[in-house]
């Protein structure tokens, strides 16, 4: 078990590794024809209404995968005639999500831009036609990775999305200046076509067969979770949709720059978060069918711990380094200065979010595995109350920055709650408030000490190789300092390699 464990996290690591490479390359090449602009601000809001449309493939796809799982044990046979029905109506739920998007885009519109923003109305309903027919193609990606997390094939899980981020970059590289604005949504599609030809081989040569069957006999744990999971991803969209209404009415390249933020953001979730997710998923699934919860909780307060070191150190360097790391990555073609700056503060702004939700994600798949999914409905509409307060009081102020932080402030309150049910759920509560609220505060200024004395460190002014060389020299000594003060105030103890339990 320790030894799987080990090269399964080894495997992952080494392709989501590739993947962040082709995922990097592909952001380049947006950034460089695109920069910070309505017509890429346009894209993520159509991207955001397509999401919308899709909100209830995701509640579908968590309540089949551990149910899936259970059917895993009586053999192929019954796994596939569980998944055929169950993927009919994730497949009809999605036709349906698609159609609306098609036949509805321009009343859809309106929920992402604002009257004032015609022009970017106008785009993102012309971004929306390519986007909506996607939708089918991403319920079945979507869902088709998450089962190969049941059948424990966590590699080819890797693998899939290497290839898919492969094909976003070709066709960004070959195709972009012909199509122009056109060739985000392609590249999307063909990510996603790809990623879906790989699952399918990879689950046919497991014997996971499918035939369209009228979804029945699912049983009540499939809808008890996917149910109560609903209404909180809707709310989650709609949130997302807010996100883009609000930012759109700042200042035109602000959507654009939060998500550039978002995806380097997303590169330390992915590296961090989703490896682990998925590694431990199984391990989760199989804990609570043996009614192990100490050792449940045990892994959770482990990983917790690690997610919280390493990426709170990767993302104070990435705070650190925002300017720097920004020039060096997108200064060119149509990203110039005001780009730059727009997207550097966006990356402060962002960057120390992906500690809780990397977080949210391990929580989340673990709650799952009990069943607990109250805890996940009441996590994701608090996160969506926060952020859409947040939102709101920036609007309101004429504040970015603060709008902005919204998904920070957002996803650790969602983190908070997800913390209690599960400590709850586990029988682990008493006392235990108290005891992250002091390794928390010694977290946190072990990260200060470090941020402040590294800040001290000149900042280089010219030159690719002088930016390089400072964001070295930042990190060997923020690294060095971090690693020291977290040994000081004990923040390591008690953290073995968790795979050896």
């Amino acid at each position: 078990m320790a030894s799987t464990l080990r090269k399964d996290l080894a495997w992952s690591l080494g392709l989501y590794g590739l993947s962040f490479l082709a995922s990097f390359a592909s952001l380049f090449f947006i950034s460089y024809h695109f920069g910070a602009s309505a017509e890429l601000d346009a894209y993520w809001g159509a991207f955001a209404l397509m999401n919308l449309l899709a909100f209830p493939l995701a509640p579908l796809r968590e309540g089949l995968v551990p149910e899936l799982h259970r059917r895993l044990q009586q053999g192929r046979e019954a796994a596939s005639a569980y998944f055929s029905p169950a993927m009919t109506l994730i497949l009809l739920v999605a036709s349906v999500g698609g159609l609306v998007g098609w036949w509805l885009a321009e009343p859809l519109t309106v929920l992402a831009v604002s009257e004032s923003q015609l022009r970017v109305r106008t785009l993102v309903v012309g971004q929306l036609y390519w986007l909506a027919p996607a939708v089918l193609l991403l319920a079945v990606s979507e869902t088709l990775n998450a089962i190969l997390a049941a059948y424990d094939r966590l590699v080819l899980q890797s693998l899939a999305r290497l290839l898919g981020a492969a094909s976003t970059l070709t066709v960004l590289a070959l195709f972009a200046n012909f199509l122009q604005s056109h060739v985000l949504p392609l590249s999307f599609i063909a990510a996603q076509v790809t990623t879906v030809l790989v699952q399918i081989v990879a689950l046919r040569s497991h014997g996971l067969t499918f035939k369209l069957s009228w979804p029945r006999a699912l049983g009540e744990r499939f809808f008890a979770v996917s149910g109560a999971l609903l209404a909180t991803y809707a709310a989650s969209q709609a949130y997302a949709v807010f996100e883009k209404h609000t930012l759109i009415t700042f200042v035109a390249g602000l959507v654009s720059s939060f998500q550039y933020a978002v995806s380097l953001t997303n590169v330390l979730i992915t590296l961090v978060g989703v490896v682990l997710a998925n590694v431990f998923w199984p391990r989760f699934m199989a804990q609570v069918a043996a009614e192990d919860r100490n050792s449940l909780y045990a892994d959770l307060s482990t990983l917790s711990q690690f997610t919280f070191l390493v990426l709170g150190c990767l993302c104070a360097l990435t705070w650190l380094n925002s300017t720097a790391l920004i020039t060096l990555i997108f200064a060119r073609g149509a990203f110039d200065a005001s780009a730059v700056t727009l997207t550097s503060d966006a990356l402060r702004m962002a960057v120390f979010a992906a500690v809780p939700i990397s977080i949210n994600m391990i929580m989340g798949r673990a709650l799952i595995s009990i069943g607990a999914a109250r805890g996940i409905v009441v996590a994701g509409f608090t996160t969506t109350f926060v952020g859409t307060t947040i939102l709101a009081m920036g609007q309101f102020l004429n504040s970015p920055a603060l709008a902005l932080s919204h998904w920070l402030l957002a996803n650790s309150a969602g983190l908070a709650i997800q913390a209690i049910f599960l400590a709850r759920a586990c029988g682990h509560f008493a006392g235990a408030p108290g005891r992250a609220l002091w390794w928390l505060s010694r977290w946190f200024v072990a990260l200060a000490l470090s941020g402040i004395t590294t800040q001290a460190i000149p900042v280089a002014q010219h030159g690719m190789i002088a930016l390089v060389a400072d964001i070295a020299m930042r990190a060997l000594v923020f690294s060095a300092l971090f690693g020291a003060f977290a040994w000081i105030f004990g923040l390591m103890r008690g953290l073995p390699p968790f795979f050896r339990r």
